[in-house]
């Protein structure tokens, strides 16, 4: 039988989202001391995962160099969530630790009122000029790290002109303009606008991300629906009460109840195979 230890790390590597709503419970020393003995490929997707108030109090029982070392693989929307529950001024050590560009981004996206969309976008967006050419756009395609479905084009200002779904920048001629192969957004959101309100726009029925602007017209970045869902989940989550056992415990409990219904899900898949009628024995 393994340890709870190792059954917990199991736990993590295969269901960050569970584990998270565990760690969401329990105190935030005891979140802190499991996320700093846990490699960096298991605790950024489960701390990624968890309420932002949650990870920030676990966050706070670290050193600030482990909580940059968490806080780096997140991305900037992750990033800036938890850093609005981080009372300053730890907060203003740790956005200076940042690399230059998640520095900015996060000083701009923590000016937004919390429940406002632009609280929760994701400035982690690739823009370039409507002049910029087909083939420069899929250069700076390849030398961004994350995945990119869509270049957005903007004006010299930074205002949202359109964007170039990834297949269509892939069929364009080199040298054609961006601006030249470019569609309009069918809808965008204000970043001011509530995240309630939010919820209701018409926008989501044809598309799952929706580019946020500036009452200017200035990309701030996109809101996925998945985005949207998370911060209007976060307070019914937040009022989760913790059952009886230790951290690894839970975690293990986890584990094995995971397993249990993987099991359960795919015995409900199997065909029923009918009884084989025995024959007299002939010997």
């Amino acid at each position: 039988m393994a340890d709870a230890e190792t059954l917990s790390l199991a736990f993590m590597r295969a269901h960050p989202p569970e584990a998270a709503r565990v760690l969401e419970m329990v105190t935030p020393q005891a979140a802190a001391a499991l996320l700093a003995r846990s490699p960096a490929r298991l605790a950024g997707p489960v701390l990624a995962a968890m309420l932002p108030s949650a990870a920030a109090r676990a966050l706070g029982a670290l050193e600030e160099e482990q909580t940059l070392a968490l806080l780096g693989p997140l991305g900037t929307q992750r990033v800036v969530a938890i850093l609005r529950n981080v009372p300053e001024p730890r907060r203003a050590r740790l956005i200076t630790g940042l690399p230059t560009a998640a520095a900015l981004a996060s000083r701009l996206l923590l000016g937004y009122v919390e429940d406002s969309v632009g609280a929760w976008s994701d400035p982690d967006v690739l823009a370039m000029p409507g002049t910029a050419r087909a083939g420069e756009a899929l250069e700076r395609v390849r030398r961004v790290e994350a995945a990119v479905a869509r270049v957005f084009v903007t004006s010299p200002k930074g205002a949202l002109e359109g964007w170039v779904p990834l297949p269509v920048l892939l069929r364009a001629p080199e040298d054609a303009s961006l601006a030249s192969v470019m569609k309009r957004p069918d809808a965008v959101l204000s970043s001011q606008s509530p995240l309630a309100g939010a919820a209701s726009h018409p926008g989501w029925e044809r598309a799952s991300i929706l580019p946020v602007v500036e009452a200017d017209e200035r990309l701030v970045g996109v809101l996925s629906r998945d985005a949207l869902t998370r911060a209007l989940g976060r307070t019914s989550r937040a009022q989760r009460t913790a059952p009886g056992g230790t951290l690894a415990e839970m975690l293990a409990r986890g584990y094995w109840d995971a397993l249990s219904g993987w099991a359960e899900a795919m015995a409900t898949l199997l065909p029923t195979v009918r009884p084989v009628d025995r024959s007299p024995d002939e010997r």
